[in-house]
């Protein structure tokens, strides 16, 4: 049975997405029959995953040299598939696994796409070039989950193994309940962290054009020191009436809000597909979101919409769909659902991963 070690700096709810993706691709494994698991600095309690806390900022610790060497000799471990790139946590599995020739997988999640590249740039080369770069020189194989991101990764690490796979979704059942609804509050929702990478003031500015009182915005995700501003922000605009902030939505009560939902809006400035996209999707919500999180372009022609990241455009596509029939709502709804099961989901998917890690151990034994 093949051992897999996740590495994850933060697997709180916290960190939005990328949590979804590495439960699900945990989960998927476990059921395929491979031993897979998460070590992380950052979880929920209900999470049943192995943790090394560090508080500071890089979230350095020594006892994460410490747990990674005490899981290699308790459980032992094929391959170290490393989420993320910034933080000490990858710094030293890379270390490890360089140490004890233990072959690694790294997946970015986006972190060097170029928006966020320009942001504290000068901090980040220094880091990329001097500490890590002969690090992850050393990865089997560097995942990219967009052909965007391929081409970046591609750049940075000309002489790596750069294989592409998207993020994926499990099926979701709807809700009955919710399957005739009539929409009888009219909301656009925003749904993830509240952070300005997201657009969510791109989304503010756009609706405050659009003068219609009839239809509110709900802006669901954890609250922070973001939040101040979109406040700051709604008040500016006099959106007071107009806008509700959800907090952290889970469960049932987090599918019924996207179900319910008119759109979901999503104008990020980077991304890489967007979890939310897929779950607003499946679920037959109509999704606007942007070019920047390399969803294939088709979503513009199978039910969603695609937009650069600035107010004139996320103005003229929200009278665009909010202008849809019930009907026309509907059908471009199950559109997109059927579009997501045939290219994001697991069921179609799976097999790009488990080819992919079998490759890694075969070549490693080579």
């Amino acid at each position: 049975m093949m051992k897999i070690l996740h590495i994850v700096e933060d697997f709180s709810i916290d960190s939005g997405g990328l949590r979804t993706v590495v439960n699900d691709l945990n989960n998927n494994l476990n059921k395929a029959g491979f031993f897979s698991f998460i070590l992380s600095s950052k979880k929920e309690k209900q999470d049943s995953i192995y943790r090394v806390e560090s508080s500071n900022t890089w979230l350095f610790s020594t006892n994460w040299s410490k747990k990674l060497s005490s899981l290699k000799d308790s459980i032992g471990i094929d391959i170290v598939h490393i989420h993320g790139v910034w933080m000490y946590p990858q710094f030293i599995a890379a270390k490890f696994c360089i140490k004890n020739k233990i072959p690694f997988l790294l997946s970015c999640h986006g972190m060097y796409e170029p928006w966020l590249w320009d942001k504290g740039k000068i901090k980040k080369k220094i880091y990329f070039d001097y500490l890590i770069k002969n690090k992850f020189n050393k990865a089997s194989y560097i995942h990219a989950i967009t052909p965007q991101e391929k081409e970046n990764l591609t750049t940075l690490f000309p002489s790596n193994n750069i294989v592409e796979i998207p993020n994926l979704i499990n099926n979701i059942t709807i809700s009955k309940k919710n399957k005739n609804s009539d929409h009888k509050e009219k909301y656009i929702l925003y749904l993830g962290r509240l952070d300005e990478k997201k657009g969510i003031d791109l989304l503010l500015n756009a609706y405050s054009r659009l003068k219609n009182n009839n239809i509110s915005i709900k802006i669901a995700g954890r609250f922070n020191n973001y939040k101040n501003y979109l406040e700051t922000l709604v008040e500016s605009l006099n959106l007071n009436d107009n806008v509700e902030f959800l907090g952290v939505i889970s469960g049932k009560q987090k599918q019924d809000v996207i179900e319910n939902a008119l759109v979901l809006t999503a104008p990020s400035h980077s991304e890489v597909i967007g979890m939310v996209n897929l779950e607003a999707g499946i679920l037959k919500t109509p999704v606007i979101t942007t070019y920047q999180t390399g969803l294939h372009r088709d979503w513009n022609i199978q039910g969603g919409k695609l937009i650069n990241p600035n107010v004139n455009e996320l103005e003229k596509i929200l009278k665009e769909v909010l202008s849809w029939s019930s009907e026309e709502r509907k059908k471009n709804g199950e559109k997109l659902s059927n579009f997501i099961k045939e290219n994001y989901s697991w069921e179609k998917r799976f097999k790009d991963w488990e080819s992919l890690y079998n490759t890694i151990i075969y070549e490693t034994a080579k």
